[in-house]
């Protein structure tokens, strides 16, 4: 559904989905529920699931919204992403998460963040907690590539200006695993890249056995470290910020593997690349020594309550 836009809102919020109701519509209501002025943002749900019943549920839900914006295409897979990007109007375009409702008063946050930076228009990356400080400005894209490690395969920590968006939509090279890598990593000279990490989204506690089909270690063992390296190739950060960001996927490989393959949690992952991954970046044996390594500290600072 198309809505005319008088006014830019400040904030766009993108969630791309497929159509999984269980998930998007806690997550609209967390956002509309917010207390937010209407004007100050919109909120662009790109379906390219094949849900009817989600189809319909959703022109229902956008005719109570004046600020929504939905719309059902065929794109494959994660290119979703991009067509959330191109239908929306504000001055900045964030992702969001279809199955993570906002916590109290982050939508607020979301758009003071926006506003402290709309004079310079610094590359932006919404972290939620997961790194360490409140906020982390890095001076360089290496830094910045640096400081995210494997969180920039993160889509809702992505945002773009959409003055940025508009200039190179025509010409974006996008990968079929991760398209939003070619929007966080367009702009490598910037004076500056700024990190918020607080939280403002928490994720629904649900299985994995609707989260998609791709080749789980393939994307992680293979793709988002080629991402990386193509940044070094083409010496936009350096040998050592490479080898910390495939550090931290190869700790993260181990991880995944301990979940999936070793407590066998249902998903709806393609497992059976884990072979054909290995021996690229990462060895297997090292990624399942890594496994039970991590496990066992795990155990031990469980036991010893101590917070990871």
């Amino acid at each position: 559904m198309k809505k005319t836009i008088d006014t830019p809102p400040i904030v766009s919020l993108c969630l791309p989905t497929n159509g999984i109701a269980e998930w998007v519509f806690p997550v609209l209501d967390s956002i509309f529920s917010q207390g937010v002025d209407v004007s100050s943002y919109e909120v662009i749900v790109a379906d390219n699931g094949r849900d009817d019943a989600f189809q319909r549920q959703m022109l229902a839900y956008a005719q109570t919204h004046e600020n929504l914006i939905y719309q059902r295409n065929d794109s494959y897979l994660f290119y979703n992403q991009i067509e959330a990007l191109k239908l929306a109007h504000g001055e900045y375009l964030k992702f969001v998460n279809h199955r993570a409702p906002f916590t109290e008063g982050a939508l607020q946050k979301l758009i003071e963040s926006v506003l402290a930076n709309r004079e310079l228009k610094p590359t932006l990356f919404f972290s939620n907690g997961e790194l360490r400080g409140d906020v982390i400005r890095c001076d360089s894209f290496d830094g910045f590539v640096a400081a995210l490690r494997r969180f920039a395969s993160w889509t809702t920590g992505v945002g773009i200006w959409k003055d940025e968006f508009d200039r190179i939509r025509d010409h974006l090279v996008i990968d079929k695993i991760s398209p939003h890598s070619c929007i966080l990593f367009s702009r490598r000279h910037d004076a500056e890249y700024v990190i918020y990490n607080y939280e403002f989204c928490r994720e629904i506690q649900t299985d994995h056995s609707k989260k998609g089909k791709y080749d789980l270690f393939k994307a992680f063992g293979v793709e988002e470290p080629t991402i990386t390296l193509k940044l070094y190739i083409d010496g936009d950060i350096t040998a050592d910020t490479f080898k910390k960001v495939k550090k931290d996927y190869g700790l993260f490989l181990s991880d995944l593997y301990w979940q999936f393959c070793v407590k066998r949690i249902p998903c709806s992952y393609d497992l059976q690349g884990l072979d054909d991954a290995m021996g690229i970046y990462y060895n297997k044996s090292a990624i399942i020594l890594g496994a039970y390594g991590r496990a066992a500290i795990r155990l031990i600072r469980k036991l010893l309550g101590i917070r990871s």
